[in-house]
């Protein structure tokens, strides 16, 4: 009789452990990547985002003006996050904030899982034509993060404009991907 009460005893805890601990999401800008679309979206204008699309707000983010986009599944529930910082067509400027936004993310999360800093079909030192290769999708700049509630990418792309480079900042939660991808996979 004592072994079976210990033994429920025993499982009461390690169910109310696991019961108790809450899946923990990435958070931007202090918001978790949790809930749906909209209410993300509303913690944005909270923080003096202001809404310009559906599903795209414009607002300060790492002393940038960012245009921030919000990617949910069927459902609205929120996944991904994406941050566009202004565009440049100055090579040293855009690999100068390339740097810094590596530094300033390694500082918080540790080295890079993944770090890049090469161009497809280019060799050189002209900026010029660096910002040609940024333009053709030849340039390789990026760092990821891997971490248990998800992945962080910084990545150079080309910008709004012609001859113009950016640098893209997405956040990858975990959990509510993996949602998706379940719901992905029962369609299968």
């Amino acid at each position: 009789m004592k072994k079976i009460l210990s033994l429920l005893i025993a499982m009461m805890f390690i169910a109310g452990g696991i019961s108790a601990q809450e899946t923990e999401h990435f958070k931007f800008k202090g918001i978790p990547i949790d809930g749906t679309l909209a209410e993300f979206g509303k913690n944005l204008v909270a923080e003096g985002f202001v809404k310009v699309g559906n599903n795209a707000y414009k607002g300060k983010f790492l002393r940038n003006e960012a245009l921030v986009a919000l990617v949910g599944d069927d459902n609205n529930m929120i996944w991904r996050v994406a941050a566009v910082m202004p565009s440049t067509d100055t090579w040293s400027i855009l690999e100068s904030s390339f740097d810094g936004y590596v530094s300033l993310y390694s500082e918080k999360y540790g080295k890079p899982s993944k770090l890049s800093k090469s161009f497809a079909n280019y060799t050189g030192d002209n900026s010029g034509l660096k910002m040609y290769a940024v333009n053709d999708g030849e340039c390789n700049y990026f760092a990821i993060w891997t971490l248990p509630q998800g992945t962080i990418e910084v990545r150079i792309v080309k910008g709004s404009k012609y001859n113009e480079g950016t640098i893209r900042i997405v956040y990858t939660d975990n959990a509510n991907k993996d949602e998706v991808r379940k719901s992905d996979l029962s369609e299968i």
